[in-house]
């Protein structure tokens, strides 16, 4: 996101650091100043307001500056609902049922603003034309790839979860066209970080990692990285948030690659309607 960009400052200049600076300590001006305005007051230049724009992966100042104000909106929107830990000895039913959904809505909105248009799209076009999908994942991860496996399989495609590399399978299915997603909630996964080494150097798999903060060494193993943001979670619900990011990516995954491949997908529907009485224990009241 581009709040936590400004306050890590990677590889930002003395200059766009200076601009970084002032933007965090006066948010509530950024959304009124142009990038000229913005310059006068941080002591810089419009130029660099401009490259620090497209440093954070903007088209401009403009992107820059919608982009900004729509996270501070849903920052300040997420934090008035959630003040403090949500969950505690005193919490009963009635908080419980109250609180998940905003935690759930947390985890997905923080995911959506942190997504890089072109990376998914990039993404999106190579599982278009994938023969076969494999995601990957270590403990309660290799859960959520399971259950993407068993969605993905229903559009027809080759998809399998594993919690390690078979090496025999991939040499054996090495020229199909494969897109292979790793997660990992930390993105420091050391048996990740393995995995995706291997299928980086010994396949010509499409790596993609669904990684959370720290994957600053993955990185060079992935051809492309979406980020699950958790940097804000709350230390006793960051299995919660995390798990509801990435079901959200591999669901977008999933709803893309359905639109595209639609009309097969109605006519595999109805013929496994024609033969639905098999699949269910039926009495003959019931028929």
């Amino acid at each position: 996101m581009i709040l936590e960009k400004l306050k890590e400052q990677a590889h930002f200049t003395n200059h766009e650091k200076e601009v970084a600076g002032y933007i965090l300590e006066h948010l509530d001006r950024i959304p009124e100043m142009s990038s000229g305005e913005l310059a006068n007051a941080s002591f810089t230049s419009k130029a660099t307001v401009v490259r620090l724009s497209q440093k954070l992966g903007l088209a401009g100042y403009q992107e820059f500056r919608l982009r900004l104000v729509e996270e501070i909106h849903q920052k300040n929107r997420l934090s008035r609902m959630l003040e403090g830990e949500p969950i505690t000895d005193q919490s009963a039913y009635a908080d419980i049922i109250r609180t998940l959904p905003i935690l759930y809505d947390k985890a997905v909105t923080n995911t959506r603003l942190a997504f890089d248009k072109n990376v998914m799209n990039r993404i999106n076009n190579v599982i278009q034309r994938a023969e076969c999908i494999d995601i990957y994942g270590t403990g309660i991860s290799y859960i959520v790839a399971q259950a993407a496996v068993f969605k993905f399989a229903t559009l027809g495609l080759e998809c399998s979860a594993y919690e390690s590399i078979n090496a025999h399978y991939l040499a054996a299915r090495k020229h199909k066209k494969t897109i292979a997603f790793l997660i990992s909630f930390t993105g420091a996964n050391r048996t990740v970080i393995q995995m995706a080494k291997y299928l980086r150097e010994a396949t010509n798999n499409y790596v993609v990692g669904l990684m959370g903060p720290h994957d600053q060494v993955i990185r060079r193993w992935c051809h492309e990285i979406v980020e699950i943001p958790n940097r804000d979670s709350l230390l006793s619900l960051d299995v919660i948030t995390s798990f509801s990011a990435v079901n959200y990516v591999l669901d977008i995954f999933f709803a893309l690659l359905l639109a595209g491949r639609y009309e097969e997908h109605a006519k595999s529907s109805l013929e496994m309607l024609a033969h639905g009485d098999l699949l269910l224990d039926k009495t003959e009241e019931d028929v």
